[in-house]
């Protein structure tokens, strides 16, 4: 079996690949799958933003358009939960 047969082996994009910046990025041929990467950059941008929304005032959720209560309800959600 010669290398080239190898290659032509549907494999390739069934796996995840490192990117240039070592984050795994999802394989290529329009998968809806995500990488591990982008689903961990997600949580924790989601907690971080949870964490914050708590300390802004009254004022600055108004202007955003959320209340207290809206904001209470959000944070009581875990990261994973959207």
């Amino acid at each position: 079996m010669d290398t080239a047969s190898i290659a032509d082996r549907s494999f390739a994009p069934h796996v995840a690949l490192l990117g240039s910046q070592g984050w795994i990025v999802a394989p290529a041929g329009g998968e809806p799958r995500r990488g591990i990467a982008a689903q961990l950059r997600q949580w924790l941008q989601r907690g971080r933003t949870r964490r914050e929304i708590i300390e802004l005032d009254d004022h600055l959720l108004r202007d955003i358009g959320l209340t207290r209560s809206d904001v209470m309800a959000e944070s009581r959600k875990h990261f994973w939960q959207p």
